[in-house]
């Protein structure tokens, strides 16, 4: 280890040591907070060549991103940025130039990065939980009165040079303590536009079970996790003991919120105990196969915005639902395509990952 690591590695560990101070998300010396450049609708987006702009909602998953479209009339964020959804409270890092739906608002400063990003979010989602979806969401208003804790240089400033530092180190003892997977044998190299397609009902290739209701103050704490209509941490909501339960515990299935947050999908290749606002499905003799499983749960929720609250997923109408699959010669679905692809999109991502 090099001396400069060794002195860093030190500040890290006195975190608990250092002083912290408050500070107003809407200190103009500290912070710059505004509404979005932009603020689309997506039924008024312009196709108008490449599509190679993020465009980013206030959705509680995949950082935001709802979609790359191509250049609009209306001007563009600005990337090294943090941004926070009205409503649903998400906070999010975004690096590149973007376009976004409505109620978003973008906090940066000077000195911001992506690890100076990723210190604060967990501090600025921690002040938003007092906020909720209907009249007390995260106006701009709103924010500029919240406070968070940063911890300080002896002048009273915020360190971001600490910041930036603990970020990188947590960083280094990630990736070094991670295993790589198990390389994987590829042998069909397609594209999805090489392949054919065909539509098939969910019942048609899956087995469908229901989850049952378990209220909070009934549960028994365990190790099993207990799957809720969640749209964020994999649908875990909670850890339990669902011994006499068994019924609705599942593994390697796919769980499909019919509820809360409808037609969200997660794989779950641990055992898990699925609440009544959620359903699970054993995909017809692949059940535990991660990467099938992965490909049909990408399926399933690109039919996720015909569902709503007032619409709810239930078991008839995922039985019902439609999805489009590759298909072989026969019209029957080709799930070692699925497979095959899903492990070369992990052996990409992967490799990107080690390469950052």
């Amino acid at each position: 280890m090099y001396m400069g690591e060794v002195i860093c590695l030190k500040r890290i560990m006195m975190i608990k040591n250092r002083k912290w101070k408050e500070f107003f998300l809407g200190d103009e010396e500290i912070f710059t907070l505004h509404a979005t450049l932009n603020g689309i609708d997506k039924n008024k987006l312009v196709d108008d060549g490449e599509a190679k702009f993020p465009y980013v909602t206030r959705t509680k998953i995949n950082n935001g991103l709802d979609m790359f479209i191509s250049k609009q009339p209306s001007p563009i964020n600005k990337g090294n940025v943090i941004i926070i959804g009205l409503d649903t409270q998400t906070v999010f890092y975004q690096e590149t130039d973007f376009y976004t739906g409505q109620n978003v608002q973008i906090l940066y400063n000077c000195y911001l990065t992506k690890n100076i990003a990723l210190f604060l979010i967990p501090i600025i989602k921690k002040q938003l939980e007092v906020l909720n979806w209907g009249g007390n969401g995260a106006t701009l208003g709103r924010l500029k009165k919240k406070r968070v804790k940063l911890p300080i240089k002896n002048d009273g400033t915020p360190d971001w040079i600490f910041m930036e530092e603990y970020v990188q180190t947590k960083t280094k003892q990630i990736k070094s303590s991670y295993q790589s997977p198990k390389k994987h044998e590829i042998s069909d190299f397609r594209c999805l536009d090489e392949v054919e397609w065909g539509e098939f009902k969910l019942e048609t290739i899956a087995n469908i079970k229901g989850g049952k209701d378990w209220e909070q103050y009934n549960r028994i704490t365990g190790q099993v996790p207990f799957i809720g209509a969640s749209a964020q941490n994999n649908g875990v909501t909670d850890f339990v003991s669902p011994k006499g339960r068994e019924a609705q515990v599942g593994k390697g299935v796919l769980g499909i919120n019919r509820n809360g947050s409808v037609g969200y999908v997660f794989y779950h290749p641990y055992q898990a105990y699925f609440s009544g606002d959620t359903r699970f499905l054993e995909i017809n003799g692949f059940k535990g196969k991660k990467f099938i499983n992965q490909f049909i749960q990408t399926m399933i929720l690109a039919q996720k915005d015909k569902y709503a609250y007032g619409y709810k997923m239930g078991t008839q109408r995922i039985k019902n639902q439609i999805i489009k699959l590759p298909i072989l010669k026969d019209g029957e679905p080709d799930f070692e395509f699925m497979e095959q692809y899903m492990k070369r999109l992990e052996t990409k991502v992967v490799k990107q990952g080690m390469e950052n």
